[in-house]
């Protein structure tokens, strides 16, 4: 038997909703935290996989991740985690991986900001803010120790920030508080020591969301530069964003006696008066009631003594509409710059104008009156070239400088809640996921590795399932008791066929509408076909104007076109995903009284079951759709009447369908498992246009009771079809022979038992070699586990099954809800260098509630 290698191809999650989740290090390594995970990008390798790792250990939603800096601000190869369930952890580089080296807990509640430096002596300092209205600080040395406990009350501080005073080395820390005010703490350096509170500064009218500290050195060339020009060597600059929508620049400075009695310099006095300027022109007399630049005296303790510091408002940037959320600086063409992020849908670029004496905004990132719904967020690479926002959805958006000008640039993308279902469309082209975000999302293989290139469904509810029909439909199931039906377009297929350069033939593609369209305060996206788009186009002005509807769908489809044109066969970006990569509902399916559960297709593309949620008999039933006419199939009226009725339902359940499945390859049977731990199979009956049987084209054949002590979560039929495999939260995968007609049904099944409850399975579609079967299983935990099995003569079950586990590095984090092997179709390929001759590879997808989509390369 050969051996079995996996490799992950694409893990897609986006970034928790938190202000401090993302944090750039080294050029071409960003952190962020996903769900429970801390994922690691490399924002600069166009061909790598994106996500290339996610580091597991937290068990809640990860809030803030940081790397530690040096003195001077460069990133090590340390990163500090916080979290919701009360810790932070410390991860470590070491070689191509990293290990968790210290957990640090004692909050009570969750931990939602940290800070963090390295020594020159090698010790790292972290400090931790909490809910439970307390900062901790820790040293670590080898082994992390809490060195002190800070209480804050009930004003909790929202971002922290450490440095050290360049000129005594004393450790200084800012905290941004919800009592709108900012909070200095300063103490030495010696291990052990002790912040004490130096001094609270006012003047933000809201809470105060993030802090981030600059040390202004010789390197710095703002000498020239007017705004900046009182700024010495050895300054220290703090900037402080709020919901009152300004940032505030502190300057920290060693202080003389005249300073320290309000005698301050020229240019002091030119830059304040520049601010009182810049906030006469935007009206807001009590910003600028509020704005003083009086000095304040700090003193700090450090080893050569007590010194004396002149912390004083050094400027007021003003440009943001809304919350500002996070605070980050960076250096452009030599200056001090800052990057902030609000929730107006704005990235800014400041950088000090020496013209004006004030900062000005040099780049507005985003897009004005986008669907974007403001950002949360935003890290800038070492070098300056690039920044990484993360919104309100946890998507990402990056622009690179070029040429003076800072371009939008594909990112990495995923969903920001639960995945329930994958499914591949029939060909293997393509990836379909659907998640309780309420999107379902289009992933594919392109020349830059696998890549999301369409979201074809942004929905009203959360979805559950979905099933493909061809490759160009799909039907999907969501928190509402309708099934909706969905088609691809010609946008969407003439952009797949440039990113993937694939054929598509002409008379599938003229079968599609032009685009979709979602109508202002629609539910639907509505197709706009070839006709529609020439009557717009011919129509005159005044016609358009007076037809908002005709207006709005006009402007969305050609935008979309030209959208798709400009593309270029580039990945799409998070602003075209949303809006221009919709696919048009065609059709309904009703009939159940309760939120949909699942869906299967048939491989024939023919019929559709579907399944909704069920607490009583009567309800749980399978209701079967023809996919010609999206209507249940007539079957002869045994009353006497001449046209045929709907069919019946297929009873068999008694609680809620977890999941159904077709055998191949003619979908012989139809599969399906419950919550009331039984399975039960349908056989297929005689085709005809009006069926005899009442429940139309399958009738019960068997019904398994008590097949497992627990839920059954999942089924798959071998692909042979001579046996089935269900899933159960009993700890174990049963492996059942195929019931024969006009048998009793007395065999018993192949156990498997594993370490935690089995909640996803499939079998690979083909026999690998001709003689061997592939089961993919993933349990309660995120584990992901390939189980390989030779065929064995006399015996329709094989009994000796090997077992490969997915590193665990590389798998989820929380429960796995689907599995899916990318079809025959496209598979198998031949593998890479380094494997035999004879090996195949073959692809499987899964989804998870860590809210990542994943998939694997497995070679056999």
């Amino acid at each position: 038997m050969s051996s079995v290698s996996v490799k992950p191809e694409l893990i897609a999650s986006a970034c928790s909703r938190t202000a401090h989740a993302l944090d750039w290090g080294t050029e071409s390594l960003v952190a962020f935290g996903t769900g429970s995970a801390v994922a690691l990008y490399d924002p600069t390798d166009a061909q790598g996989p994106g996500i290339h790792a996610t580091l597991q250990g937290h068990t809640k939603r990860v809030n803030s991740v940081r790397f530690v800096r040096t003195i001077s601000g460069a990133p090590t190869d340390t990163i500090v985690s916080a979290s919701a369930d009360c810790t932070a952890r410390v991860w470590q580089r070491a070689l191509d991986s990293w290990e968790c080296k210290s957990v640090l807990s004692g909050h009570q509640n969750p931990v939602i900001s940290t800070a963090s430096i390295e020594l020159e002596d090698g010790r790292i300092i972290v400090v931790t803010a909490s809910t439970d209205g307390t900062m901790r600080v820790f040293e670590i040395n080898g082994d992390s120790v809490c060195v002190q406990t800070v209480d804050v009350g009930s004003r909790n501080a929202i971002d922290v920030a450490i440095t050290v005073l360049p000129d005594c080395g004393a450790l200084v820390l800012a905290t941004g508080n919800t009592d709108n005010c900012v909070h200095l703490y300063t103490r030495a350096q010696a291990a052990g020591e002790k912040f004490a509170k130096a001094l609270k500064l006012t003047g933000h009218d809201d809470w105060v969301t993030a802090v981030t500290f600059l040390r202004y050195t010789d390197m710095d060339t703002g000498r020239g530069n007017s705004t900046i020009a009182h700024w010495q060597a050895g300054d220290v600059v703090l900037a402080s964003a709020s919901e009152d929508k300004y940032v505030r620049l502190w300057r920290i400075s060693q202080a003389a006696v005249s300073q320290a009695a309000g005698a301050g310099q020229d240019s002091d006095k030119l830059a304040a008066q520049a601010m009182l300027d810049a906030f006469a022109k935007t009206g807001d007399a009590s910003a600028a009631a509020q704005l003083s630049t009086r000095a304040h005296i700090m003193a700090v303790a450090s080893h050569s003594g007590e010194r004396s510091y002149a912390v004083s408002l050094d400027s007021v940037l003003i440009g943001h509409d809304n919350w500002v959320h996070s605070v980050t600086w960076t250096h452009l063409e030599g200056l001090p710059s800052l990057i902030s992020a609000s929730a107006d849908s704005s990235v800014i670029v400041w950088a000090p104008d020496a013209d004006a004496g004030v900062w000005s905004s040099v780049a507005r990132l985003g897009e004005a009156g986008g669907a974007v719904q403001g950002f949360l967020g935003a890290a800038v690479s070492p070098s300056g070239t690039r920044v990484l926002a993360h919104g309100y959805q946890g998507s990402l958006h990056m622009w690179r400088a070029a040429d003076g000008l800072w371009l939008p640039q594909a990112s990495a993308s995923g969903h920001y809640a639960s995945v329930q279902d994958v499914c591949w469309d029939p060909r293997g082209n393509y990836l379909l996921s659907v998640s309780t975000d309420q999107t379902a999302r289009l992933y594919a293989p392109v020349a830059r590795g696998w890549r999301e290139i369409a979201r074809p469904q942004i929905h009203g509810y959360d979805m559950r399932c979905a099933a493909f029909v061809s490759p160009f439909i799909y039907v999907s199931g969501s928190d509402e008791m309708v099934l909706r039906v969905f088609t691809a377009t010609q946008q969407f297929v003439a952009s797949w066929q440039a990113l993937t350069h694939s054929d598509v033939p002409v008379s599938e593609l003229s079968r599609l509408a032009v685009g979709a369209s979602l109508p202002v305060l629609g539910l639907s996206n509505k197709a706009v076909d070839e006709e529609q788009i020439r009557a717009l186009q011919e129509a005159d002005t005044n016609e358009l104007n007076d037809n908002y509807q005709m207006r709005q769908t006009h402007t969305d489809v050609l935008a979309n076109a030209a959208m798709s044109a400009a593309n270029g066969g580039e990945p799409p970006l998070e602003e075209h995903l949303l809006r221009h990569t919709l696919w048009p509902e065609v059709d309904k399916l009703y009939g159940h009284p309760y939120e949909i559960f699942a869906v299967a297709a048939a491989h024939s593309g023919d019929w559709i079951a579907t399944a909704c949620k069920a607490s009583l008999d009567k309800h749980a039933a399978i209701r079967v759709y023809s996919a010609h006419t999206w209507q249940p199939p007539s079957v002869r009226d045994h009353n006497g009447g001449e046209q045929g009725v709907a069919a019946v339902p297929l009873m068999a359940h008694s609680l809620t369908i977890t999941r159904m499945r077709f055998s191949p390859p003619d979908d012989k049977y139809l599969l399906s498992v419950s919550r009331d731990r039984s399975w039960a199979i349908f056989e297929k009956t005689a085709h005809a246009d009006v069926f005899d049987e009442p429940t139309g084209p399958y009738r019960l054949a068997h019904h398994q009771m008590k097949a497992h002590t627990r839920i059954i979560w999942d089924a798959a039929w071998a692909p042979d079809a001579r046996f089935f495999a269900t899933a159960s939260r009993d700890k174990a995968i049963k492996l059942w022979p195929t019931p024969q007609a006009g048998s009793p049904y007395t065999a018993k099944p192949v156990v498997l038992t594993f370490p935690e409850a089995v909640t996803a399975v499939d079998f690979l579609p083909a026999l690998v070699r001709g003689h061997q079967y592939v089961l993919a299983a993933a349990l309660e935990n995120g584990q992901v586990l390939v189980l390989t099995a030779e065929m064995e003569e006399g015996k329709a079950i094989p009994s000796a099954w090997n077992t490969v586990e997915v590193p665990r590095k590389d798998a989820h984090v929380a429960m796995v809800h689907r599995l899916a092997w990318r079809p025959q179709s496209q598979q198998p390929r031949k593998s890479q260098s380094g494997l035999g001759d004879d090996s195949e590879v073959w692809m499987v997808a899964s989804a998870s509630d860590d809210q990542s989509v994943r998939i694997f390369s497995v070679a056999l």
